[in-house]
């Protein structure tokens, strides 16, 4: 068997390609925590990071810091009123779902008003996994990013589930390696760009692409 050394030390060895893909993944996981610690731009930095990841799942290459910059800068206002949005939407079910146990109606009507609300909650994940990559990927609204990302999450309940799954798995990860969370984000979003690039391609008219600029 002929062992070529030349070619584990060339750069475009699977290998090390590989290798560059989880450096750069582990840094942009880095940029996301960063840009994320005033906490009001968590979802211009998540925007951001799908920005980079969505152009890896399509085997793109791009500048990391240039990309990730330009994304977090130009998407700011947008993804930063859907992410308060977001949070105030999670905070409205949380408390709603909470409060459901001190209803003065009978036991039905409380587990009723339990599953009704545990269903607009299901729907509300469905709906905030297609957001910032939405933003990320196309020049949209703030409405029809919120459109969109809701008919693209239950109409496509196989692959929006799938990415749920992705994101429990890697939430499970963190619980116990959770000094690397951003890490694990990351990763997610990464796994999960391959699966939400194939369901915008779906969407798209014929002849029109993503969004590449600034990468």
């Amino acid at each position: 068997m002929n062992f070529d050394v030349n070619g584990l030390f060339n750069p475009e060895n699977r290998f090390w390609s590989f290798m560059e893909k989880l450096m750069n993944l582990c840094v942009a996981g880095l940029l996301w925590f960063l840009f994320s610690l005033p906490l009001i731009t968590v979802g211009a930095a998540t925007t951001a990071l799908f920005g980079y990841t969505l152009k890896l799942a399509r085997n793109e290459e791009g500048y990391l810091w240039k990309g990730f910059w330009k994304g977090f800068k130009e998407n700011f206002v947008t993804s930063t009123l859907l992410w308060l949005g977001v949070v105030g939407a999670g905070v409205f079910l949380g408390v709603d779902l909470f409060a459901c146990q001190f209803l003065p109606m009978g036991g039905a009507v409380r587990w009723g008003a339990r599953t009704l609300l545990a269903s607009l909650i299901f729907v509300y994940f469905l709906t905030i996994i297609y957001l910032f990559p939405l933003v990320a990927a196309f020049r949209i609204s703030l409405k029809k990013a919120v459109r969109d990302a809701l008919l693209m999450g239950v109409g496509n309940l196989y692959v929006s589930v799938t990415v749920l799954v992705i994101y429990g798995i890697f939430g499970v990860v963190t619980w116990f390696f959770p000094v690397l969370f951003m890490v694990w984000f990351a990763l997610a979003a990464y796994f999960s760009s391959h699966l939400l690039y194939s369901v915008f391609m779906r969407y798209l008219p014929e002849g029109d692409e993503l969004d590449k600029e600034g990468w």
